[in-house]
């Protein structure tokens, strides 16, 4: 089926014809009835892909969070480095890897933000390990924080990568939207999450 841009509200009618719903980094707050209508869309059996991106920029966490919240996790506003290399953090596939990522041999974020799983039962799609998350900062104007040693700075491992079924259908939570940037997007790696993630989406 084609790709097509929801440009009105979103209601079952919108939907009917949707296999899989993509929400990447929305920029205005959707209104109760249509998380109400999308969460009956996954419940019925459909998909839905939820792209978020670092420090909750632009309200994109909060929005995201008003559909997230109705499956039970949800996306932080913080940013996630490599404690080593703190702008190039790389994933390779573990040995036993998710559908989603089966064909992703590895992948370069862009930095991230992580994912609250909540009381959502799911799986780690991508938990990535020796990182460094620091919250936003307000003062800067894409609330990017410097990277530097700080005491409210959180180390471990953290979930980039979420995926959870709910009645009939999938969700996933992806946190890097850059990497589905123009300049991005057909790096190695990329485009076979992406195809992953919508494959994966799509069955139930």
């Amino acid at each position: 089926p084609p790709v097509r841009t929801a440009r009105s509200a979103l209601d079952e009618q919108a939907l009917a014809a949707c296999d899989v719903l993509v929400v990447k980094t929305p920029t205005s707050r959707y209104a109760p009835e249509e998380v109400e209508v999308v969460r009956q869309f996954v419940e019925k059996g459909g998909g839905l892909l939820l792209v978020g991106e670092h420090t909750n920029v632009f309200n994109t966490g909060v929005y995201l969070n008003d559909l997230a919240a109705r499956f039970g996790f949800g996306f932080r506003d913080d940013c996630l480095f490599d404690i080593d290399t703190p702008f190039d953090q790389l994933h390779t596939r573990p040995v036993l890897a998710h559908p989603i990522i089966q064909a992703v041999p590895a992948l370069d974020f862009a930095v991230s933000c992580s994912i609250d799983p909540g009381r959502s039962l799911g799986r780690a799609v991508i938990l990535s390990t020796g990182l460094r998350s620091l919250p936003a900062d307000y003062h800067a104007s894409n609330f990017y924080p410097q990277v530097e040693d700080r005491a409210d700075a959180r180390y471990g491992a953290f979930v980039q990568l979420w995926a959870t079924r709910f009645g009939a259908g999938r969700v996933a939570a992806f946190t890097d939207s850059t990497i589905f940037s123009n300049f991005s997007t057909f790096e190695p790696g990329k485009p076979e999450l992406m195809l992953g993630m919508l494959e994966w989406l799509n069955h139930r």
